[in-house]
């Protein structure tokens, strides 16, 4: 399928934890009857809490009444998007997600790719212009998470990584990862950012994070495996 958008200047995945590192957190879909949040928290920049105002107890999370989403249930195939940013040329890439995903473009420019209930998600950008490597945008995001996510979400750090894999098309790429969770609502909330170097280029030129909930770790971890592996920027 192909999704073609026009993306604002100004916004992408915290385009990314500073502009999700350049810049990318937030959702786009419209919250049903029951409590949903949106994938990676957007940095604010600078806000900090007044020294008189103490912080809000921190959140116990609820059971989100899902069922697990298990690896081994999860099909994928090639899907293609291309996106047109005002100033840029235009960034066509094919992925492999899971089949039966829903896909659509954000209002920030991010691709997204959503499960049937709504409550798991892929979040997808590219870098432009492409001036670090995957590690040092991974590093960008960490203290940009602890600014900004608040006290009362719980945030966790759930480990990190630097690798590298061989993609789909056989080539080596560079993949450098951070895992953590936090509640924005009721549930508990994993993410998976990972940062993807793709073979010819000289740094980090893919960014994207992976939701979903606790119980789907295993199933996420596949999802970002078969995502870091199959991502190619188009010709």
């Amino acid at each position: 399928m192909r999704v073609k958008r026009v993306v604002l200047v100004g916004g992408l995945l915290l385009a990314t934890a500073l502009g999700v590192a350049g810049g990318y957190y937030a959702g786009e879909l419209t919250k049903p009857s029951y409590p949903i949040a949106s994938g990676v928290p957007a940095p604010l920049g600078g806000v900090s809490v007044p020294p008189t105002t103490a912080p809000l107890p921190r959140k116990t999370p609820v059971p989100n009444g899902y069922e697990a989403l298990f690896p081994e249930d999860l099909k994928f195939h090639w899907q293609t998007y291309t996106v047109e940013m005002p100033g840029q040329p235009s960034v066509t890439l094919s992925i492999r997600v899971p089949i039966g995903w829903k896909d659509s473009v954000t209002k920030k420019g991010e691709i997204k790719v959503t499960d049937p209930e709504g409550v798991r998600w892929i979040r997808l950008a590219t870098v432009y212009p492409i001036k670090q490597s995957a590690r040092q945008r991974r590093d960008q995001l960490i203290p940009g998470l602890k600014a900004n996510v608040s006290y009362e979400d719980t945030l966790k750090l759930a480990g990190q990584s630097d690798d590298n894999i061989t993609g789909t098309d056989g080539q080596t790429r560079q993949v450098s990862v951070l895992k953590y969770s936090y509640i924005p609502e009721q549930w508990t909330r994993p993410v998976l950012v990972q940062y993807v170097t793709t073979p010819g280029q000289d740094g980090a030129n893919v960014e994207m994070s992976i939701t979903g909930l606790p119980q789907d770790q295993k199933a996420l971890d596949r999802i970002a495996e078969e995502a870091a592996a199959s991502v190619t920027p188009q010709d």
